[in-house]
């Protein structure tokens, strides 16, 4: 088999001999009968609707299953497709399990080739699927032969779950892996490689090689190395826990716009009938919720707590937005730590309490109006400060003998949030008897 090539930070398949002059337009794939760029071909077009994202396709009974020598494709940067030998429709589309012998296209953005001979997958493949990737929740490649030669598997970890082994057994790969490439592992993840499909028996760990969100010092092994070569049946990932966090809240201000439809009312009624100002405090919108969720990236679980301002005006102003106050509160626990994207959803009761002054000798009819606001999309962003027993990459060494790693945190917040009370109350003195 021939050489793959370095394409930092990826390796990618052997290039064809004679580059693509044609027309390869974005998010195409063009499969070629034979060595030359004027064979039979055809064209998988992921524009199409007929080849929806994360759903195996099949080219299975066209000129081209088990046909295909040289590709050309052109797809966007974080755009993989896996080509396969066999068509299969797992649970898990990215789980290769009977697939047999598979070729990753990774996109760049730029026109790419695959010399399907060099690679080891020449005249077999009959169906793929292709998605969007996260390449910032970290990836590694597993391959056949020793100095990242070979066919290979990448693994993106965000399309698996965390601390739980995944099976290779019934993969192209299984016992047949002899050589990792890993720069692209994100402090503080570890990634365990092991000799049985449950995770257990003999196993070689690896870690981060570069600061998060960089890729610049090459890391790869050799499974010989190690013992584990034509070993690995499985493979999981963990997060380091640190000693210690130092996450503060953070706070945006936003204008959510009032939907239509989204504004009920409430009356309140009552009687003073004494001879003094009476001060009523009464509460609306009892039981009444809302939702908001938030999705939070980079390495740990967040939480974010929201409150809204609330108004309380004499008479109804033509009110259109709420102007409410997202406050994003961060907690990270060795069972809630996640190095792929969370999403929370957060149930907020729209309870407020409403104090007013009723003139003696008077019944008082009051009314509430209670608003929901549609927040607009709104990031929030906090640095994170994890301090650890090991000397992480990017990390820097403290007094106290931990080693601090900084990180950003993000948090995208949509959703709906209440609520703006907007209250106007009448008294009408009460009739008195005369007595003669």
């Amino acid at each position: 088999m021939g050489n793959n090539v370095y394409q930092q930070p990826f390796y990618v398949p052997p290039r064809t001999s004679t580059p693509f002059t044609g027309s390869c337009q974005p998010g195409q794939i063009i499969l070629f009968k034979d060595n030359n760029w004027n064979s039979p071909s055809l064209v998988i077009d992921t524009n199409s609707p007929q080849y929806p994202a994360s759903n195996f396709f099949s080219f299975s009974g066209t000129s081209m299953q088990d046909n295909a020598t040289w590709i050309v494709f052109n797809l966007p940067e974080n755009v993989v497709c896996t080509l396969c030998n066999n068509v299969v429709q797992n649970a898990n589309p990215y789980d290769f399990s009977g697939a047999g012998v598979c070729v990753d296209l990774i996109g760049n953005g730029q026109v790419q080739t695959i010399d399907l001979v060099a690679y080891g997958a020449n005249d077999c493949l009959s169906g793929g699927v292709w998605r969007n990737v996260d390449s910032s929740q970290g990836w590694f490649q597993l391959f056949y032969d020793t100095g990242e030669r070979g066919t290979f598997a990448t693994l993106f970890l965000s399309e698996w779950p965390i601390g739980t082994p995944v099976s290779i057994a019934k993969w192209w790969l299984q016992d047949q892996g002899s050589s990792i490439n890993f720069p692209s592992l994100t402090p503080p993840q570890l990634l365990k490689l092991s000799d049985n499909s449950d995770g257990s028996g003999q196993s070689v760990s690896v870690g981060a090689s570069n600061p998060f969100g960089t890729y610049s010092k090459p890391a790869v092994l050799d499974l010989t190395d190690r013992g584990m070569n034509d070993k690995v049946s499985s493979f999981s990932y963990s997060l380091i826990s640190p000693v210690k966090t130092v996450v503060s809240s953070v706070t945006v201000n936003v204008d959510a716009s009032i939907q239509p439809g989204q504004t009920f009312t409430e009356t309140i009624q009552g009687t003073n009938a004494s001879s003094e100002v009476l001060t009523v405090t009464d509460t609306v919108a009892v039981g009444k919720t809302v939702e908001i969720s938030n999705t939070t990236s980079q390495q740990y679980e967040t939480t974010a707590a929201i409150s809204a301002t609330i108004t309380a005006t004499e008479g109804i102003p033509d009110v259109d937005s709420i102007q409410a106050s997202l406050t994003a509160s961060f907690s990270v626990t060795s069972t809630s730590s996640s190095s792929q994207t969370t999403t929370n959803t957060n149930t907020l009761n729209l309870q407020q309490e409403i104090t007013f002054n009723v003139p003696a000798q008077s019944s008082y009819t009051g009314i509430a109006k209670i608003s929901i606001g549609q927040v607009p999309p709104t990031t929030i962003t906090q640095t994170g400060q994890f301090y650890y027993s090991q000397n992480l990459p990017g990390s820097v060494k403290q007094a106290d003998g931990t080693y601090l790693l900084t990180s950003p945190i993000t948090v995208n917040v949509t959703g709906e949030v209440g609520s703006n009370v907007q209250f106007t109350v009448q008294s009408t003195p009460l009739k008195t008897t005369s007595h003669n």
